[in-house]
């Protein structure tokens, strides 16, 4: 009897669950609640972000480096201050064109010989922000299939996503050398000065 009794309240507690799952349920929201805007954020437009900001700090280093410090390096067989920004800004034509970019005319004329071309403080400042800025928007305009596409890396198969990751490291590597650069001159980056550490 007591077995019989048990079986019965579990089948009815069993058909009563949904009841209580339903009832315990969230309420909808109403038909005419408008819908939670979509994302215009996309992996190019986050890196250009970033590049940005690595761009911004490049220069103002840059700037902040006096002209008579351009030709110093830490030691023999090392790149300048100058080489350095200008190393930096050939990076971007260089990942540029391996994604398949169309590099301006009066640029690839110029790429041999880029890094020793000039010591020219003014001359340096414009090519660093040109080269970032003309990355970022060809970067923008890149159509999401792209990305995916696999191309040769330096020997190796890679898909442009890696080549564009590759390209941030690389400006940001060299940001942090020129840093190191401009400390080792009593140069203070400037958007650090507030800074103790």
């Amino acid at each position: 009897m007591s077995f019989t009794r048990n079986v019965v309240l579990a089948g009815c507690l069993a058909l009563s669950l949904p009841a209580f799952a339903q009832a315990g349920a969230p309420a909808q929201a109403p038909a005419t609640s408008p819908a939670p805007a979509a994302s215009t954020s996309s992996f190019q437009s986050d890196t250009v972000g970033v590049l940005t900001h690595v761009q911004d700090q490049l220069v103002q280093l840059e700037k902040a480096m006096p002209a008579n410090k351009f030709s110093w390096r830490p030691s023999k067989g090392v790149r300048s201050v100058a080489e350095v920004y200008l190393h930096a800004a050939g990076s971007g034509y260089f990942f540029g064109k391996m994604l398949g970019f169309e590099i301006p005319a009066e640029i690839a004329s110029q790429m041999k010989g880029w890094e020793k071309s000039t010591t020219d403080k003014a001359k340096i400042e414009k090519l660093l922000a040109d080269s970032i800025t003309w990355f970022n928007t060809q970067l923008k305009a890149m159509p999401d299939a792209e990305l995916n596409k696999t191309i040769d890396f330096f020997g190796h198969p890679a898909t442009k996503r890696v080549v564009v990751l590759t390209a941030l490291s690389h400006y940001s590597e060299h940001l942090g050398q020129s840093i190191a650069y401009a400390r080792s001159n009593g140069v203070v980056p400037p958007w650090s000065k507030g800074d103790k550490s």
